[in-house]
């Protein structure tokens, strides 16, 4: 719920409170004076929303009436929401020492020794190749492997752009490209060029996250079939996965372009 508030009372251009707000063709809203700042198509008068790419002409961008009365609302309510969505320091108490499992690792990232880091090689590393390992996706599991019970675990993702960060089913493909979808077995939030989203949602649902995230928590309860995201830095709650199907093992799951991603140590 608190993911939906904050995705609805943003403007996709100025990343404010919408103002006057409007909807462009393809269904997400900005502010109406950001409309003259977005992108024009090639080669016609289209703006382009930069989620994605779909061109919206001058007749195909509304008022939305409603959506402006909801907001007025929802900043009435956000304090209270904020304070009912702020991360429990209980869950510290399931905080799981996460490392990398190097077998699972694309061949194309380097690990540290204390298997906590992950970065982008500068050249393709030499290990076996395996079934069990990303064959080209910038990928790498967690080592735990969870059927039960509450964990969570911490990931500073620093200052990087392009990362995504969660878990997944212990089946999923590793050969080849992959497809974050939780369709196919993925259940991640992450970043595009520093905008923060749930990456495998279908289409991608874009999510408002203020102070800048650089260390993300994570929460999963295996028998509430759910997976929470958190902002470390204040605690707020970023999205929640729920009806994560459980028929099989949930593993970590990491993905990085040209950054270095670091497990955090448990206390």
């Amino acid at each position: 719920m608190a993911e939906h508030f904050k995705q609805v009372i943003r403007c996709l251009v100025c990343l404010n409170d919408l103002e006057e707000a409007v909807q462009l063709k393809c269904g997400y809203s900005c502010c109406l004076q950001c409309v003259n700042s977005l992108q024009k198509e090639p080669h016609g008068e289209g703006a382009l929303c930069p989620l994605c790419t779909v061109a919206s002409q001058k007749n195909d961008i509304k008022p939305k009436y409603k959506l402006r009365a909801l907001i007025s609302v929802i900043k009435e309510l956000e304090p209270k929401l904020k304070s009912i969505l702020r991360m429990n320091p209980r869950m510290k108490k399931f905080q799981v020492d996460m490392t990398s499992d190097v077998d699972t690792a694309s061949n194309y990232l380097t690990i540290s020794e204390d298997l906590r880091s992950v970065r982008c090689g500068d050249f393709k590393q030499n290990r076996i190749e395996q079934p069990e390992r990303f064959s080209s996706a910038l990928c790498v599991l967690g080592t735990s492997r969870f059927t039960s019970g509450r964990h969570y675990w911490e990931v500073d993702v620093g200052t990087s752009k392009i990362w995504d960060v969660s878990i997944c089913k212990e089946s999923v493909n590793r050969q080849g490209d992959v497809v974050l979808s939780s369709e196919l077995g993925f259940w991640t939030v992450g970043s595009r060029k520093g905008q923060i989203f749930a990456a495998s949602t279908m289409p991608l649902t874009f999510l408002w996250v203020s102070p800048q995230l650089h260390r993300v928590g994570i929460y999963l309860d295996v028998v509430m079939r759910s997976t929470s995201f958190y902002n470390v830095s204040d605690g707020c709650h970023i999205y929640t996965f729920n009806d994560i199907p459980v028929i099989e093992p949930l593993h970590p799951f990491f993905f990085l372009i040209n950054v270095k991603l670091k497990m955090i140590r448990a206390p």
